[in-house]
């Protein structure tokens, strides 16, 4: 009689861990659904012009300068004295990376160039001469090297994109 119930009590206990990992799951799959979701909501905010706190930006007049025309942003942006903040292309940033060498790398660069096509970002480092090439897909982390503040670079690029196909130079 008492193997019988023991039996029981271990099916029992079975169940009731496969239960509870069957609701894990669930809630895992729900809470990255979420995140999708909310990456893909971010992601057409700035496609539609819409710029994050965490992506860095410039002071930029109305009218259009001789080298380049500033982004256009929605009217309820424009601030002030005829000024509205755009995306900067040329941030000072502290990248963490892979380099060819599969060696890991952090350095503090001064954009110059953000090649679309290419996806590698261009820049100068802090010992004169310096110049490094990073591939986005090696990036691993970056901040913003003044305050330290996180920087998404998938979304900078994207804004950059945008910013750049509404002047025009895509």
């Amino acid at each position: 009689m008492e193997t019988g119930m023991a039996q029981w009590h271990y099916l029992a206990a079975l169940v009731a861990a496969v239960l509870l990992l069957l609701a894990v799951m669930w809630v895992w799959r729900r809470a990255a659904g979420r995140r999708e979701s909310e990456r893909r909501i971010e992601a057409a905010r700035i496609r539609s012009g819409h710029l994050p706190l965490e992506i860095p930006t410039v002071r930029s007049s109305l009218e259009p300068s001789d080298d380049s025309v500033p982004d256009t942003l929605p009217e309820w942006f424009i601030q002030g004295k005829g000024e509205h903040a755009v995306v900067d292309e040329h941030p000072r940033i502290r990248v963490r990376y892979i380099d060819a060498h599969d060696k890991k790398i952090e350095c503090v660069i001064q954009v110059d160039h953000l090649d679309l096509q290419k996806k590698i970002i261009t820049g100068r480092g802090d010992m004169p001469g310096e110049t490094r090439r990073v591939p986005l897909h090696r990036i691993h982390s970056a901040r913003i090297a003044e305050s330290g503040q996180r920087f998404n670079v998938d979304t900078w690029v994207e804004a950059v994109r945008v910013a750049r196909r509404r002047r025009g130079r895509v």
